[in-house]
């Protein structure tokens, strides 16, 4: 009994220590990479939102002109929360629901294999799509997360409910992660009463999109309107060409020949239930070689989805294993460690700007804020998504943007060198109204100009 003890002991510490390892990689690179672009900026608008108490009914935007729910946002609040509200909590919360995915994997699967199991785990945590995937924020990314445990909660037959639920979480997080539902109705089709779960499956796939039926009630459809009068095929053409699989092969970072060879192996050498789940996954491809090429980020769920399966099976056999050490010594020689971002649009530094801003100007927490910025010459981001953002964290009555005929102060943050901003005006600051020239000051590069009303 000790021995058997021990050995379990064993292979929890080997894959805690493989599993912190690669954690602890995310997250540096994850720091290290990441700036505010006007996409984060809108994320942390909404979280600031939940900050203070509203309800966020919809999600980001999809390229087909149609919103997510707002599952994604409530997904990275916990983090905020636990965090005292610190930006970079949206980071640690997208990595660890890499590290949530690759955990609830290593647990099922080291019941059978230790050795396989990580050898699986490392080729995942290691490729380089995986990586952009955990440690960037985003709904495009953080979808992937959610496709692996989906995956994994399939092959290791839970509640088919359960399986659904958490495809539905990353079809709501982003649709694109619908390329990686085939093997959901494989399983399906195996159970023998598919009638009731049937149910379950459609249960668990349309109740993350509870918050946008509720809103389409409310509203009588205003959604389904908006879509009927400017919709989008989110650029998506058809053009049957056997390339369009190309942004795929590039997306994992290996050619064509090398690719069929793998897929071949692993079909030959996996179960006869890997096998259908190999074929089933690999369905999507067809949609793609008639289709225009997608985007990189649309890929990344049926890549999930292909690299799961073909993983399963290659290391099931001594010659997979092989190949998966040749891949594991490839990604490692790869990797590379950017000195950490503290500069340009890094969440610390802005976080540090605002943190400087209240305390030079004891900035009075009762009254209500206006905040508008210019971060380049063509305006991108006039609303200040992120600076709202950092200013609610610390209890500033930072308003919404439909609320600024309510505000007592404007606050203008410039970053565009020698801009001139006595002059600014734009329909944001006439929002505003009327107003008055207070003060003016440079924090670390940025021009802060603050108006009270004449």
């Amino acid at each position: 009994m000790q021995k058997i003890g021990r050995f379990f002991n064993i292979k929890f510490l080997l894959s805690l220590f493989v599993l912190l390892g690669l954690f602890t990689l995310w997250v540096y690179q994850g720091v290290a990479q990441t700036g505010i672009h006007v996409d984060l900026a809108r994320d942390l608008h909404y979280l600031s939102e939940i900050w203070v108490g509203k309800i966020v009914w919809l999600g980001p935007m999809t390229s087909a002109n149609f919103p997510t729910p707002p599952i994604y946002y409530y997904l990275l609040f916990p983090g905020l929360l636990l965090s005292s509200g610190n930006g970079l909590s949206i980071i640690f919360s997208q990595t660890f629901f890499a590290l949530l995915a690759l955990t609830l994997f290593a647990y099922f699967q080291s019941k059978n294999s230790l050795i396989s199991t990580l050898f699986v785990i490392l080729t995942i945590g290691l490729s380089p799509w995986w990586i952009r995937a955990s440690t960037l924020p985003w709904n495009g990314h953080m979808y992937v997360a959610w496709v692996f445990l989906a995956l994994t909660s399939l092959w290791f037959k839970n509640p088919i409910f359960i399986s659904a639920l958490l495809f539905g979480i990353s079809i709501a997080i982003n649709p694109v992660a619908i390329l990686a539902l085939p093997v959901l109705f494989y399983e399906w089709l195996t159970y023998e009463k598919k009638i009731k779960n049937l149910v379950y499956v459609l249960l668990g796939l349309l109740l993350p999109w509870t918050p946008i039926l509720i809103f389409e009630i409310i509203t009588r459809g205003f959604l389904i309107r908006q879509w009927l009068e400017q919709p989008s095929a989110a650029g998506i053409i058809f053009s049957p060409n056997m390339a369009n699989i190309s942004p795929l092969l590039n997306t994992i970072g290996i050619s064509q020949v090398p690719a069929v060879v793998i897929w071949l192996m692993a079909f030959l050498i996996g179960s006869k239930r890997a096998k259908y789940w190999l074929v089933m996954a690999s369905l999507p491809l067809i949609f793609l070689m008639l289709f225009s090429p997608l985007r990189g980020y649309y890929l990344l769920g049926l890549i999930c989805a292909l690299t799961f399966i073909t993983l399963i099976s290659l290391s099931s056999k001594t010659i997979g294993r092989i190949l998966l050490i040749i891949f594991i010594f490839s990604y490692i020689q790869m990797i590379s460690f950017p000195p950490l971002n503290l500069s340009g649009r890094s969440i610390p530094r802005m976080n540090n700007v605002v943190d400087t801003f209240i305390e030079n100007n004891h900035l009075d927490k009762t009254k209500k804020y206006a905040v508008v910025s210019v971060i380049d010459s063509q305006n991108s981001t006039p609303q200040a998504d992120d600076y709202r953002f950092f200013l609610r964290m610390k209890g500033v009555n930072a308003l919404s943007l439909d609320q600024y005929n309510q505000a007592d102060i404007l606050v203008l943050f410039v970053e565009v060198p020698n801009f001139n901003w006595q002059d600014f005006e734009d329909w944001h600051t006439q929002q505003f109204g009327s107003r008055k020239l207070l003060s003016s000051q440079n924090i670390d590069g940025i021009e802060i100009i603050i108006y009270g009303r004449n």
